[in-house]
């Protein structure tokens, strides 16, 4: 009767010598757990024997990866009982490659300030783009989305106040430790504050501001609030669940910006927009909104066509206020309109 045959991982374990398992200490650590992570991220249910094998390590190297990975990275990692493996509880949008203390964040808070006097230049989109990637690091905090300025445009460098940092410090321990927050907040249109309490998810930087995307309890959905309209900051005793499946890039990707839509609002507009001149250009040379697409109407492209899907058009329409005269909305046509009342009333001012 023919005996049994070895899986190909305890056949790999039995034919190789006892020195290829220790050959992946030489591998960085952080290099096994990218693999680990992908292993994991592609459903496969792999456990520490069939890691161990794939990746040439030994199973207790594989463990302590895997214990780093969920107690230290905070990666949502669980044991499946029934088909033995390891997997993923929800969806990972980015990787934590790094863990960032407050004062990292409060300092990478104050570089993006000091960063002010060097608008418009090399240096500047340069050193942006290494601080965005220390800002993924920790996704479920804190996030940074510059969009560089042209040589053409300057901007007054400003000093950071010791309140904005305070401020900024606080509300990144609320997220952290999840904690509930009650500030006083003017809204644009309103006379005078009001005191809200809400359950801070994430602190982004969106269009050189910085924002806080929270639960509001009182209205039942996702809000973003700006930190400079914000004070008497109080971080409260409470502890609150983070909203399942929460994620800063989808909550803002509907809109043109910071500003968000609850769900009863969201309604589809495929907006064109007409730019010639030196705003095709700089339009052009951007990346605006995630599912934009950009049409040459001349060969030089100094007329274009600006297409995107919008949950909404309040900020848009500002957008296309800002270009003056080198914009032209095509549609749609509730657009149109929104611009069209906004220049008369901007006529009849005076």
């Amino acid at each position: 009767m023919p005996r049994p045959q070895p899986s190909p991982a305890r056949r790999l374990r039995q034919e190789a010598p006892a020195t290829a398992f220790r050959s992946g200490v030489s591998r960085p650590a952080m290099w096994r757990v990218m693999e680990i992570h992908k292993i994991i991220r592609a459903g496969r249910f792999p456990n520490c024997s069939t890691l161990a094998a794939e990746i040439e390590v030994t199973p207790k190297t594989i463990q302590r990866d895997i214990s780093f990975m969920r107690d230290q990275l905070g990666l949502p990692l669980e044991y499946h009982a029934i088909k033995h493996g390891y997997f993923y509880t929800q969806e990972v949008h980015e990787f934590p490659m790094l863990q960032l203390s407050r004062n990292d964040l409060v300092a990478l808070f104050l570089a993006r300030h000091a960063l002010e006097p060097l608008r418009g230049t090399r240096l500047e989109r340069m050193l942006t783009e290494s601080f965005s990637k220390i800002a993924e690091a920790c996704p479920g905090e804190v996030s940074i989305a510059w969009h560089e300025l042209d040589e053409a445009f300057s901007v007054k460098a400003a000093g950071v106040l010791a309140a904005d940092v305070t401020l900024f410090g606080d509300l990144l321990d609320a997220v952290r430790g999840c904690r509930e927050v009650s500030f006083d907040y003017r809204k644009l249109t309103a006379g005078q504050p009001e005191r809200r309490t809400v359950r801070p998810h994430h602190v982004g930087q969106i269009e050189h501001g910085w924002y806080v995307i929270a639960f509001d309890p009182a209205r039942g959905a996702m809000r973003t609030f700006a930190l400079q309209r914000m004070s008497n900051l109080q971080v409260e005793r409470t502890k609150f669940t983070r909203e399942p499946g929460f994620n800063a890039r989808d909550h803002l990707g509907g809109g043109f910006g910071v500003w968000s839509y609850a769900d009863d609002e969201r309604k589809r507009h495929e907006v064109h927009i007409r730019f010639e001149g030196y705003a095709a250009r700089v339009v052009a040379e951007r990346q605006w909104h995630p599912t934009q697409a950009i049409r040459k109407i001349k060969p030089d492209g100094s007329i274009i066509e600006f297409q995107a899907d919008l949950a909404g058009l309040e900020e848009i329409t500002r957008w296309v206020l800002s270009w003056g005269s080198k914009a032209r909305v095509i549609g749609p046509p509730e657009l149109k309109k929104r611009v069209q009342d906004e220049l008369a009333k901007m006529a009849n001012v005076g």
